[in-house]
């Protein structure tokens, strides 16, 4: 495995873990499923500060054993205030380690910084119900290996069941730009998920 790989990848975090030392005030398991993928993530909040609530997250993605996605990262994240009532928005940076076959017989190795943030509208008579949509993108500067470019996107719409617990419907999209070769989808489709905070 190349340095010009791994190190921006360990910078992250080591940097995230140090912004993880803080004591954390919530913690929320995410899982999701479809017939062929299953994505678990780990979310810490970390607080809120003048920018708004930060939150730290972690998890994998599998689509079977040449086909994974491991990241973690940092997003901030806060309400727009009375002039967007319901709506939130949020900022982010995540590290992604990834095996990526697609279409091909080639395994793929490959790394990425990524940027990406998301959007939140909850209607105001109906809080229980929420619409997110989140984009994350590394371009080919800050994504090595076997890749040249990382694109995730995910849309979902999903209901408070209950204070703790949030159910949802969500539809992903994760592809690699491959050096050489056509693009590769990791994941895309339909999902089911629950979201639980203890």
């Amino acid at each position: 495995m190349s340095l010009r790989r791994i190190v921006p990848v360990y910078l992250l975090a080591f940097s995230t873990m140090a912004t993880v030392s803080t004591t954390a005030l919530a913690d929320t398991v995410d899982i999701n499923l479809r017939d062929t993928s299953a994505q678990l993530q780990y979310i810490s909040s970390l607080g809120r500060d003048p920018l708004g609530k930060t939150k730290f997250h972690a998890g994998v993605l599998y689509v079977n054993r040449n086909n994974m996605l491991g990241d973690f990262g940092l997003l901030v994240q806060d309400e727009l205030g009375d002039n967007a009532p319901g709506f939130s928005v949020g900022v982010g940076i995540k590290g992604v380690v990834a095996k990526v076959t697609g279409n091909s017989t080639i395994v793929s190795s490959t790394s990425a910084l990524a940027l990406g943030g998301l959007v939140r509208y909850s209607p105001p008579a109906t809080q229980r119900l929420g619409i997110v949509g989140e984009v994350y993108l590394s371009p080919n500067i800050v994504t090595f290996g076997d890749a040249n470019r990382y694109v995730e996107t995910n849309v979902r719409a999903e209901y408070e069941v209950i204070p703790q617990a949030v159910a949802y419907v969500g539809y992903r999209r994760v592809e690699f730009g491959i050096d050489n070769r056509p693009n590769e989808i990791l994941d895309e489709g339909v999902n089911l998920g629950v979201r639980i905070s203890f």
